[in-house]
């Protein structure tokens, strides 16, 4: 068993660095770790699996969970949902703020990633950048308010003008005829 968890820890390991350098991640490197603890027995055997990651060239590895940064570790996490998703039959994946510490062309890396996961399976992504939601093929509002001392959660689907105008304000703070502008590119790129 511990011999089969190594191969697959090796396959799995290589299968996430290339998505992690579609990611913009391109000098981090993925190791995920199997030891055979020899006096101890666990749930599902003897193994302990542990995953590392070196973030910059000349950096030593590190256990993920302990020095990753946010943004780093939203990208791994989508890194690694992609290639269990390839695999298993999960028919919804979540992502809840998948875009915390990123922009730009990391963005649109990660917008296209979700596109392609939502192919074959039902994504619900939480996010705050134009560019995640431009990719969105159903876009909500979530907002809150605060009735009687009683704080209500509010969702409304939003109709197409109603996203531009959303990613508008999101993009910069104000919907102005620049920001509707780009709006409405990201949402063509969409289509695209």
């Amino acid at each position: 068993m511990h011999k089969i968890r190594k191969k697959c820890a090796e396959e799995l390991s290589n299968c996430i660095n290339i998505q992690i350098e579609e990611l913009e991640m391109k000098n981090a490197k993925i190791n995920v770790n199997v030891d055979y603890i020899e006096n101890n027995y666990f749930e599902n055997g003897k193994d302990v699996v542990t995953f590392y990651i070196t973030t910059n060239l000349g950096e030593g590895e590190k256990e993920l969970s302990k020095i990753a940064s946010g943004g780093e570790m939203s990208r791994v996490m989508l890194a690694i949902k992609k290639v269990l998703a390839e695999s298993d039959k999960i028919p919804v994946l979540v992502f809840d703020e998948i875009d915390t510490g990123i922009s730009g062309k990391s963005a649109n890396s990660v917008a296209s990633k979700l596109k392609v996961i939502a192919k074959k399976h039902q994504v619900l992504c939480i996010s705050h950048l134009p560019n995640i939601a431009a990719v969105a093929d159903y876009n909500y509002f979530i907002s809150k308010d605060i009735k009687k001392e009683r704080t209500q959660t509010n969702i409304k689907l939003l109709q197409e003008q109603e996203v531009i105008e959303e990613i508008a304000r999101i993009s910069s703070g104000e919907i102005n005829e620049i920001t509707l502008k780009y709006a409405t590119e990201l949402r063509n790129k969409k289509a695209s």
